[in-house]
């Protein structure tokens, strides 16, 4: 029986149409098309709302955390702050938020080290860690790479910006560049400015009169601006005694220059000579920071005023947790870089926190999509396996929005979500939190369940994973004698035990169609992967030897299984595939060599077309099924990457949106792929209507699996034709010949080959 989903019109090949040749036919047809294609282009406005969380095929999005800012700049209508990964603008009127960052292509980097504004010129100066700076003005965006003719071994970190007069002196890793900003370009660079010419990490400066004066990895260095400082035997140094230390801060106050020593005190230099300040002695300083009536003092996550009195108050609010900066704008009222809360205010009376929305941290340790929502975990376990002690917040993304959920355990690591809409979330210390649909949470450990805690009587229930499955929920219980649980829906636990000891330290799981449970072992504690079948009960321990697994390596780094039900296998020479359990690995081949075989490949998705995302230390990969064509490479100089290192990547299947972690932070990009069914779901056409400033590719979305579409315009000549990866197809909105498509209304025709389904929508083209 043929079944049809949104009945516009039946789905017919062009060449079953009749032509009508009667001209005054032809015309009302003619005026009848323009009155339906202008119904059609207000149907299609009126729904374009329903989609405005996705983003257009092929388009990327950040999901970057301002909850921890690093650096501040003040002026008098805007706030600006900075994480590593993007910059948020606060509008101190309206108290609206602009952000910058590299994917909206307003930033032109990451790693993000020091901001300054230059009101003279009425720019902002943005250093990152690998030494380039972007200066923007305007909706100008500038970047000067200080170091591009210049040989430059090790660090090119830039640690501060000192704006005074028309230049910028930049505390560099390897020295101070000084840039002419009326020009955008270097004027000089004092390198080498250790005692004896070597290298001098510079970490802050001021100036005072004619001196410049930075705070070292050596002591205080200090120059006239006079003199020729390319030479190091010009700078004056205080490097001696308890000098002869790493100086963090360096600033000016009441016309004193104020440095703090950890241990010792805060250093205040006058009349030639340094002397220790009457407050604060003998703590570690995180940061010395200045304004026009009060110096700031930031240590052990607490922060401290001094006025000119030299009278001391101390800052305390439950906002500040661990405060790394503080500055103050001229009415008086503090705003603070917060490393959980992000930016802080009193400028009301109370501090508050001003937060765009977004995830809750800048690196994500898993993801996982389920029903809809991708789960974003911030983990974990150091490179150790011991645990990280980090805030239990777990981070879901839904319909566009960032929810953050806290929970009452710490060092999440994994989450498995039920039919039922109970949710497990699993710690890498604390055991499982379950968490009903009516919100009800219960805390698994050695009391109510089999979970072992290595390390009593501390908190080390050390659970590294969790995967649904047909009998419950396992979890990876590492470095126990019985590393697997199994959590039964009928709420009772089993454990299992065995005899491959390297199966005690299980980092990620994933169970195939049979029920068997594949274990990613710690590649530093044995490797390779072990299976277990829980109807025979028999286990597998699949290594790099002959006749037992053949891995590309033993250091497996990600799994996945796929849509046949191959189970794939990332390592550290490349990727592999296996069949069956009791079976040895394929490696396919690409470009005449196994595939990715010098690589590192860190994590592995599978989209709706059943297509390989691959996530190395070198970006991005997606090849088609079975890995022997390259669709995409996506890198860090190609792409809206932060970084080439990636952490994992997961897909969001009804919208084909591919979100990837990297060592920098989370971006998301929109591919043309999702999960589909054997039958057409509702047809969503994305962006619909089509505007000429549009240079995109349509998707075409909610049809069956591997459907035929093609696209014709109203008078049923062929644009287009297509089929679906998974459930979605795409369009570039050209014909055949690659012209744009006119001003028009399209028919989008949807059938499987065999007919048996079939659906139809529409398209408005408005050039």
């Amino acid at each position: 029986m043929n079944t049809k989903r949104e009945v516009e019109a039946h789905f017919l090949p062009v060449n079953n149409r009749k032509k009508v040749n009667n001209p005054l036919i032809m015309k009302r047809r003619c005026v009848n098309t323009l009155i339906a294609a202008f119904s059609i282009l207000l149907s299609i406005l009126s729904t374009t709302k329903n989609f405005a969380q996705d983003i257009p095929l092929g388009t990327w999005r950040a999901h970057i955390s301002y909850q921890s800012i690093n650096s501040l700049s003040i002026t008098n209508d805007k706030i600006f702050a900075a994480s590593s990964s993007g910059l948020l603008v606060l509008d101190r009127l309206d108290k609206s938020f602009q952000t910058f960052d590299k994917v909206n292509q307003s930033l032109s980097n990451v790693g993000i080290s020091d901001i300054e504004f230059n009101d003279s010129r009425d720019e902002l100066i943005v250093a990152y860690e690998d030494g380039t700076l972007d200066v923007i003005r305007d909706n100008d965006l500038i970047t000067i790479n200080p170091t591009k003719n210049a040989q430059v071994t090790g660090s090119k970190k830039i640690n501060h910006i000192l704006i005074h007069q028309a230049l910028a002196y930049l505390s560099t890793d390897y020295g101070v560049v000084v840039i002419n900003l009326a020009q955008g370009e270097v004027k000089e660079t004092w390198r080498d400015l250790g005692p004896t010419g070597e290298t001098l990490k510079v970490l802050q400066g001021t100036i005072k009169g004619d001196s410049i004066v930075f705070a070292t990895a050596k002591g205080v260095i200090m120059g006239d601006l006079d003199d020729n400082l390319l030479d190091f035997n010009s700078w004056k140094r205080f490097d001696s005694g308890a000098f002869n230390t790493t100086i963090n801060s360096i600033v000016l106050f009441n016309n004193q220059i104020y440095a703090p020593i950890n241990g010792v005190g805060i250093m205040a230099y006058a009349n030639g000579a340094w002397i220790q300040a009457p407050f604060l002695p003998a703590l570690n300083y995180t940061s010395l920071t200045n304004s026009l009536n009060h110096l700031f003092v930031i240590e052990n996550k607490n922060v401290w005023r001094i006025d000119t009195s030299n009278d001391v108050i101390q800052i305390v609010d439950d906002h500040i947790t661990q405060p790394m900066m503080v500055t103050e704008d001229a009415a008086g009222a503090m705003w603070v870089g917060d490393n959980e809360n992000g930016l802080l205010s009193n400028e009301d009376g109370l501090f508050k926190s001003y937060l765009p929305n977004g995830p809750s941290i800048t690196v994500p340790f898993r993801l996982k999509y389920a029903f809809n929502k991708m789960y974003l975990m911030p983990g974990g376990y150091s490179s150790t396996f011991q645990p990280l002690r980090r805030d239990g917040t777990l981070n879901i993304f839904n319909n566009g929005i960032w929810e953050q959920v806290k929970t009452n355990i710490k060092d999440i690591t994994d989450v498995a979500i039920t039919e039922s809409g109970d949710t497990y979330i699993s710690s890498f210390g604390s055991g499982v939190e379950k968490r009903s649909r009516e919100n009800d949470v219960t805390l698994y450990n050695t009391e109510n369940s089999t979970l072992i805690n290595t390390s009593p009587p501390g908190d080390f229930i050390t659970v590294s994973a969790a995967e649904n499955s047909r009998e419950g929920i396992w979890f990876a219980n590492y470095g126990t004698a019985t590393s697997l649980h199994l959590k039964k829906n009928d709420d009772n636990w089993e454990q299992v035990s065995f005899a491959t000891s390297a199966a005690r330290y299980p980092t990620d799981l994933a169970v195939d169609f049979l029920g068997q449970v594949w274990m990613l072992i710690n590649p530093s504690q044995g490797g390779g992967l072990v299976v277990y079948d829980p109807a025979s009960k028999a286990e597998r321990y699949i290594t790099e030897a002959n006749n037992n697994g053949e891995l590309s390596s033993r250091s497996v780094r990600s799994i996945a299984l796929d849509r046949d039900g191959m189970l794939w296998a990332g390592t550290d020479f490349g990727v592999c595939y296996f069949y069956a359990a009791d079976q040895d690995a394929i490696r396919p081949i690409f470009e005449n060599r196994f595939l990715l075989r010098d690589d590192r490949v860190t994590a592995i998705a599978i989209d709706g077309g059943n297509r390989k995302w691959m996530g190395t230390e070198r970006g991005v990969w997606l090849f088609d099924p079975t890995g022997e064509k390259l669709i995409y490479n996506f890198t860090t100089d190609n792409s809206p990457l932060l970084s080439n290192v990636i952490h994992d990547i997961e897909i969001q299947g009804e919208t084909g949106e591919v979100f990837i972690a990297t060592q920098r932070g989370l971006v998301s990009f929109r591919a043309d792929a999702t999960e589909s069914t054997s039958r057409f779901q509702n047809i969503k056409i994305f962006p619909n209507p089509i505007l000429s400033t549009f240079t995109g590719t349509v998707g075409i979305s909610g049809l069956a699996t591997d459907a035929t579409v093609k696209i014709t315009d109203i008078s049923g000549k062929l644009i287009w034709e297509t089929k679906a990866h998974g459930g979605t197809a795409s369009w570039n909105v050209k014909d055949y010949n690659g012209r744009r498509a006119s001003t028009g209304v399209y028919i989008v025709f949807c059938a499987l080959s065999d007919g048996s389904e079939h659906a139809v929508g529409k398209i408005a083209v408005v050039n």
